[in-house]
């Protein structure tokens, strides 16, 4: 790999702020460059550098799917080709078709919320979803008043980031400590999270979901996942242990003896939320895992 695509890749691992889709917009982006910038004779050639770059970027966030989903997508898109030239053509479409569909499927999963969304109501939310930007920002747009409770999502701390481009676009939002979001849940209307990627065990997001959804299922408060199908993780891949985080984050010159487990996410069980809004609507946890079913496995991507 050349020395900007290193750069590039290292820059996306190191962002523990953007949202999935941002980052795999970043990741598609990479892509692109890449196949401006190659001159391979033969397909062979580039394929592999696909398959590098590919596993650069999923090993970058491997909790991620919008990631794995673009680099299958892409991989499968390659077996066509039958030149270089039509293999560099093919990532070319590939990677403008997935980010298309990210904004697609943003689109449509906030006209489907808007259903969701009472008015003057009170919602809350964990951590930061781009997804769940986008669906408030719809439903502010269609007149529809409401309130947003962010949790604040330590140790990053998302939530602020959340909390403040809300509050920049009119919303009326309250950032509140992890611990408190939970025991608000009574008093809310619904409960609207992300999704860094969905499988039949469940719900992978920021740390502090479930607890959420243990309080939302306790309250009879339905709570939903905002979740496109770029994120859904293809059956047959097996997504690494999750690493832990600095222990810094959480508690810098800790005295002696004190042991910090940072993790960043959890696992929801799909039985805990009340629907799962993709772009073709809300989906029971059933439907969701007849749509796993169907999806393909690049046999590349089989193998660590």
């Amino acid at each position: 790999m050349d020395s900007f695509t290193l750069q590039a890749i290292a820059a996306i691992a190191e962002d523990s702020l953007s949202g999935a889709v941002e980052v795999a917009e970043k990741s598609a982006e990479v892509f692109q460059r890449l196949v401006r910038t190659d001159h391979s004779l033969q397909k062979d050639g580039l394929v592999q550098q696909v398959l590098d770059v590919g596993w650069a970027l999923i090993r970058a966030h491997p909790t991620m799917a919008p990631l794995v989903n673009l680099v299958n997508g892409v991989l499968w898109r390659l077996e066509g080709a039958a030149s270089a030239d039509e293999a560099r053509r093919k990532v070319a479409d590939a990677t403008g078709d997935f980010k298309r569909w990210l904004r697609v499927h943003e689109a449509a999963i906030a006209e489907t919320a808007l259903r969701l969304i009472p008015e003057d109501g009170q919602i809350l939310t964990n951590g930061r979803s781009t997804t769940v930007r986008a669906a408030l920002r719809h439903a502010q747009r269609a007149g529809r008043r409401f309130r947003v409770i962010c949790a604040e999502g330590r140790p990053g701390c998302e939530g602020r980031t959340l909390a403040s481009e809300l509050a920049a676009a009119g919303v009326e939002v309250t950032l509140v400590i992890d611990a408190l979001a939970v025991a608000m849940v009574p008093q809310m209307q619904v409960v609207l999270v992300g999704a860094d990627y969905l499988d039949a065990n469940g719900l992978v997001n920021k740390v502090g979901t479930y607890a959420i959804a243990l309080a939302a299922g306790a309250s009879k408060v339905p709570m939903y996942t905002l979740c496109g199908s770029e994120k859904f993780l293809p059956p047959g891949y097996v997504p690494p242990a999750q690493a832990l985080w600095p222990p810094e984050q959480v508690w810098d010159a800790a005295p002696p003896g004190v042991r910090i487990t940072n993790l960043y996410y959890d696992l929801t069980p799909l039985s805990a939320l009340a629907g799962i809004v993709t772009e073709q609507g809300v989906q029971p946890a059933e439907g969701i895992e007849a749509w796993l079913a169907a999806t393909r496995l690049h046999p590349a991507l089989q193998q660590a």
